[in-house]
């Protein structure tokens, strides 16, 4: 390998190596923050009221008596495959951390403002943020989307006697810098990493109406949020710049806008929830990359124009008291497919729609002074309907997008018979089949302060 080859390698290894630190995935915003959403598959707009309210609906917060302090812990198992291979996601556990108290106010704003804090808190690290190969086969929706830490703060506010509004931020750090390097006194490569981490802020916005006393309505708007990096490669061989410009967006969320619809009774409260999400404007997983080269000018890698598809989910959820020391709660929820049930081409984006089942248990005692302790306990399945993916060569000299099909790879030679015939290395040559199932469960214990 040229010296040339060998800076542009090492420059390429050194900046992916800054944006791709070992962590541990969190399954929080995909499986639900605590056990009492998750175990009604993640409905709650309407009816939410503890630490998971500023992420579902922060005009909940408004709801929460008291001082109260939630503790758990939640995980899950994979058992989607690639063909047939089990696909594990990356250590899935991790704690939860939740706060609800009333803002230390007086007069005419005693007990209207409320606070609350949520939580999903990685075993080690931040985040983890992959940029993938355009032909690499994976899972969007769970692989490289739920591998961070979730901070939640939020604010909710009981402006009349039946209306509630409430305003939160969902927070993470971006990454940005460059990396210089050039040969040193030994001829070897030199490097030097700058990289800045500026924070990331999106915002979370609910309110509820209660009309009668048996109807709560609710409706949340969250902002598309993601965790963006670049990272710019300056370096110097033999007196020649040679330049990268690395650029892509991890943690992906779109922009959605949920509606909910509470029944309450003494007998049960039932949640249903209806969710738009704009996957349309998901800029993909890739990592773009952009070249300086001497003689030749500026290069661009060019990726496959994935056609991304808005998605909508339904969500029911119940919770029924068993007395005064026991509640029971289940859910169902389905969800759409943001991504192409049809890719001819270069990308192997593995999914299908989603149905979710939840179930669980919530206890509660009292501790003495009129507190009281609760541990809820919940199990989820998340199952993910099968699909095949099937490829299509294109002909020599067809002009099409790399989304839209392969192309043969090494040009026919009538004395060679290996080159006859399409020559493909996609993985997903000629076609690649997917779907399973996600389990999760876990634990949380709230206790009034």
């Amino acid at each position: 390998m040229s010296r040339s080859s060998r800076a542009i390698t090492g420059a390429v290894l050194v900046a992916l190596a800054t944006v791709t630190p070992h962590a541990h995935a969190s399954p929080a915003e995909v499986f639900g923050l605590g056990s009492r959403q998750a175990a009604q598959a993640g409905a709650g707009v309407a009816s939410v009221d503890d630490m998971a309210a500023p992420l579902v609906n922060p005009a909940g917060l408004a709801r929460s008596r008291g001082k109260r302090l939630t503790l758990g812990a939640q995980g899950a198992y994979s058992n989607l495959h690639i063909n047939d291979r089990r696909t594990p996601l990356t250590d899935p556990a991790g704690g939860l951390f939740g706060l609800t108290a009333p803002a230390p106010l007086g007069g005419v704003l005693t007990d209207r403002i409320h606070v609350g804090l949520g939580m999903y808190v990685l075993p080690g690290t931040i985040a983890r943020i992959v940029a993938r190969f355009p032909d690499e086969p994976f899972y969007p929706y769970y692989q490289g989307r739920t591998e961070r830490l979730v901070i939640v703060p939020g604010i909710g506010v009981r402006v009349a006697r039946r209306l509630e509004v409430g305003l939160a931020a969902n927070v993470m750090a971006g990454l940005g810098g460059s990396l210089q390097a050039s040969e040193g006194a030994t001829r070897e490569l030199e490097a030097r990493v700058d990289e800045k981490v500026p924070g990331v802020a999106r915002i979370i916005a609910g309110a509820a109406w209660q009309p009668i006393d048996a109807l709560r309505l609710g409706l949340v708007f969250r902002q598309r949020f993601e965790v963006p990096f670049a990272t710019r490669a300056e370096i110097e061989v033999a007196g020649e710049p040679i330049d990268l410009d690395l650029r892509a967006a991890g943690q992906f969320s779109p922009t959605q806008l949920a509606a909910g619809v509470a029944w309450l009774t003494d007998a049960a409260t039932v949640s249903f929830d209806l969710t738009y999400a704009r996957w349309s404007a998901y800029p993909g997983p890739f990592v773009e990359v952009k070249s300086e080269l001497p003689l030749v000018g500026p290069l661009a890698a060019e990726l496959p124009l994935v056609p991304w598809q808005d998605t909508i989910g339904a969500r029911l959820g119940a919770e029924a008291p068993l007395g005064d020391a026991m509640v029971l709660r289940g859910g169902y929820g389905f969800e759409t497919s943001a991504v192409p049930a049809e890719q001819p081409g270069v990308t192997n984006l593995l999914d299908g729609p989603h149905h979710t089942i939840g179930a669980g248990l919530g206890l509660a005692w009292s501790r003495g002074k009129g507190k009281k302790v609760r541990v809820d306990l919940h199990v989820q399945a998340q199952l993910v309907q099968g699909r095949t993916l099937h490829k299509t060569v294109l002909a020599p000299g067809q002009d099409a997008d790399g989304f839209d099909g392969l192309r043969d790879e090494v040009t026919d030679d009538a004395n060679d018979p290996a080159t006859q015939g399409a020559q493909i290395s996609n993985p997903g040559y000629p076609s690649i089949d997917s779907g399973g199932q996600v389990f999760a469960g876990g634990l949380t214990m709230e206790v009034e302060l």
